[in-house]
């Protein structure tokens, strides 16, 4: 079973959209209820706390998760999440039994407004499959149902849903532009992406003002403007901070 997408057939968003509708047509038929895929290019911040992903679709749940997740850092409190950037492995979850899947290793206190929000909404029981990727990247696929299936049955599905979940990721990733492909935990300007960038091959703010035919007094106004906002104390750090978001990258 594969997803196939042309890029060129359709815009791109309406090629994502139909993409998404298929991966949900696909995980439907494995007997899940609602599907989420997430992407981020950098999965975690330097502190160690998840990033809200640049890409969250969701399939089929109440019409205020995306926003929780998104913007009252639920994602950062979600068990299952935590637990998929630990494994490579496919693996079912259940919040009724926890005891009795992966999220016996994960679960806190802190993960309680998760774990009552997926009780609530009848979606306590599922299937998720961690992409690691080769560029950094990180994303998921989950199948979400009640815990009205056994646990057996959620574990006949892990290797087809790990098939369609690779093939899909696959197919749509060349569609991304460039903000999906963008961390947006710090946002830098061009200009001063592009300094630090010099920065770090370096470069000092007046070589860099050479380069970019600008003062120095302008370049430096950059570099400390970028440092501020990476939270460094020095340019060294800066640059350090910048490539582990990969705003360095070409």
């Amino acid at each position: 079973m594969s997803i196939r997408i042309n890029p060129g057939t359709t815009p791109r968003s309406d090629t994502l959209s139909q993409a998404f509708a298929e991966l949900y047509q696909q995980t439907s038929r494995l007997g899940f209820d609602a599907m989420i895929y997430d992407y981020t290019p950098v999965p975690c911040s330097l502190e160690g706390e998840l990033i809200t992903p640049s890409l969250l679709h969701m399939s089929n749940v109440p019409d205020d998760m995306h926003s929780l997740w998104c913007e009252q850092g639920y994602y950062q409190a979600d068990p299952v999440q935590i637990y998929a950037l630990k494994t490579c492995a496919p693996f079912v979850w259940s919040y009724q039994r926890p005891e009795k899947t992966a999220l016996r290793a994960v679960l806190a206190e802190q993960h309680q407004p998760v774990q009552n929000y997926m009780r609530d909404h009848r979606m306590s029981c599922g299937v998720t499959v961690p992409l690691h990727l080769p560029n950094g990247g990180f994303g998921t696929i989950t199948g979400i149902t009640s815990c009205s299936q056994q646990e057996l049955t959620l574990n006949e599905t892990l290797a087809e849903l790990s098939f369609i979940a690779h093939a899909f990721h696959e197919s749509v990733f060349p569609l991304f532009d460039k903000e999906t492909l963008t961390c947006q935990h710090v946002h830098l300007s061009k200009r001063e992406r592009e300094c630090l960038a010099w920065s770090a091959e370096g470069l000092t703010a007046k070589e860099i003002a050479r380069k970019l035919h600008r003062s120095v007094a302008t370049v430096s106004l950059h570099l400390n403007t970028a440092t501020h906002k990476l939270g460094a104390s020095n340019r060294v750090q800066a640059v350090v901070r910048a490539m582990h978001y990969r705003l360095l990258d070409s």
